[in-house]
């Protein structure tokens, strides 16, 4: 149809030169016309190659947010089953920066043909992206964006928007001369969570905007063991809370400080992420609503982009994917099937 051999069609399909741009531009249009799209399988087989893909992202146990992620990962694996990929899990400490650090030193030091990042800890994050860059090794965020970096696809929410949608719903229900105490996780480090500070300062820019910001108190929740303690100790100390919220998938926490005070009703909590103990809170009322970003697409599109990326070296005009943010309910908890699942 554009007039060419089929070599030709063959080396401007898979970016192999030696084409005129006339020549490119025939086969393009037809490609255009007819609407061609790769076959990832027939062309992956035809390589007759291995791919080695590093994953690194936090700890999980099973039915957190992370295990979602993953969930995600292998769904993908199994999809492209008939392309050789073989892939290494370095897991990290989310709440250490010591162990992100520890973690992204060993990758550093791997070759491999793709890497897929949960980050955390920014600093760490960058020092590793540019080791990667460094070697050419193709990188997909999860979860996250760093600014700085520069990888081939990002997929998470819009951090800063999930914050001030928070505000917003907050807003729509509170009562004057009610109070919202936020609960924010303490770590093992001095720096926090690039997500939680993305949502956390949403939420604040949002408040102050509506004249709110004087309506919200804030808590640190230790990991220890007296957690529940502390919580109630603060819950206590505020008698005039309508809204307890946590910015992370920890809201089964303060859900179960909620429940031992006997305050389940009295206290709205909205949290983040369904987890498993997070839809348990969720299904018995100790938590009114959760915010889901959908964690199972995001690792499932992530393998997904780095075999494009490998195969065809496909750019994409925007390389950052936002996710839509979905509000769950006990309503609403049995269309998320899949996610729960994950």
């Amino acid at each position: 149809m554009a007039g060419v051999s089929a070599g030709t069609v063959d080396r401007i399909l898979h970016s192999r030169g030696n084409v005129s741009e006339a020549k490119r531009q025939a086969v393009e249009a037809v490609l255009n016309k007819v609407g061609y799209k790769f076959n990832i399988h027939t062309s992956a087989v035809s390589l007759k190659r291995g791919y080695h893909f590093i994953v690194t992202t936090p700890l999980a146990g099973e039915g957190e947010y992370w295990a979602s992620v993953s969930a995600g990962i292998h769904e993908a694996l199994e999809e492209y089953s008939d392309i050789q990929i073989l892939p290494d899990y370095f897991p990290y400490d989310q709440f250490d920066e010591k162990s992100c650090r520890s973690v992204f030193d060993t990758i550093s030091k791997q070759e491999a043909d793709g890497v897929i990042i949960g980050p955390t800890f920014r600093k760490e994050t960058l020092a590793l992206c540019r080791k990667l860059d460094k070697k050419g090794i193709p990188y997909v965020f999860v979860d996250a964006d760093i600014e700085g970096a520069h990888p081939v696809a990002s997929y998470t929410v819009d951090q800063h928007s999930c914050g001030a949608f928070l505000g917003r719903m907050l807003m729509a229900g509170l009562h004057e001369g009610k109070t919202i105490l936020l609960f924010r996780s303490e770590r093992r480090s001095e720096e926090r969570s690039s997500n939680t500070l993305a949502r956390e300062k949403g939420l604040m820019d949002f408040l102050q905007e509506q004249g709110l910001g004087n309506q919200l108190v804030q808590a640190i929740v230790p990991q220890t063991e007296d957690a529940e303690e502390i919580i109630l100790d603060a819950l206590n100390r505020h008698p005039d809370v309508q809204y307890a919220i946590v910015l992370n998938s920890r809201g089964h926490v303060i859900a179960s400080a909620i429940k031992q005070g006997q305050l389940t009703g009295k206290i709205q909590l909205i949290g983040f992420d369904l987890t498993r103990k997070n839809v348990e809170c969720l299904l018995d009322g100790s938590i009114a609503a959760l915010l889901c970003q959908r964690p199972q697409l995001q690792g499932f599109s992530a393998i997904r982009r780095l075999i494009s990326w490998l195969l065809y070296h496909s750019k994409e005009k925007n390389e950052r994917h936002f996710l839509p943010i979905d509000l769950v309910v006990k309503e609403n908890l049995p269309y998320y099937r899949e996610v729960i699942r994950g």
